[in-house]
């Protein structure tokens, strides 16, 4: 599936990561935002950085993935090429969810929005998903806003555990289009 990116959008360019990332990755796990929402993807030092990108680069070399593996990708300003978060498919419960983030100082810029469309929408087609879930946090109501601008369609919410944390969840889904 490389040899399809990088995926690139108006706003943004979608690429695999590398090693070279993990000083930003670190930095970016660090913020108020990862802290809050994401919090166990929150890393301790670069070295840790480097073992979970070296994991994700690992696993872009297999067939199955997102349906088993997580497929995941650097989220890159398009003027720049600045590397200001991360967006991906991973399996989840039976179904491929979408993840994202973005650090602090891009917010609400509609980076998310668009990173979660373009990868939602790549992953349907290229890996002939019947659909993409969003789980997020239902107090996390940017990003509630960003999965229904994105295209997806809040399909249920319940309490359950979100990295770590047992809260109130949304559940948001993106159908492929009919054939």
């Amino acid at each position: 599936m490389l040899e399809l990116l990088p995926l690139t959008t108006a706003s943004l360019t979608l690429r695999a990561f590398t090693l070279a990332d993990a000083p930003k990755v670190l930095a970016m796990s660090r913020e108020r935002a990862m802290r809050e929402w994401i919090p166990d993807q929150v890393y301790a030092d670069e070295a840790e950085a480097a073992g979970v990108l070296r994991y994700l680069i690992g696993e872009y070399s297999k067939s199955d993935a997102p349906a088993r593996a997580p497929f995941v990708l650097g989220v890159c300003v398009g003027d720049s090429g600045e590397l200001v978060g991360h967006v991906g498919l991973s399996p989840y419960e039976g179904v491929v969810e979408i993840g994202y983030a973005i650090e602090d100082a891009h917010q609400g810029r509609g980076l998310a929005t668009d990173a979660a469309r373009a990868l939602s929408d790549w992953g349907i087609r290229v890996f002939a998903l019947p659909s993409v879930d969003g789980v997020v946090a239902s107090d996390n109501v940017a990003s509630c806003r960003v999965l229904e601008r994105a295209g997806f369609d809040l399909v249920g919410e319940d309490r359950r555990s979100m990295h770590g944390l047992v809260r109130p969840v949304k559940t948001y889904r993106k159908w492929a289009p009919a054939r």
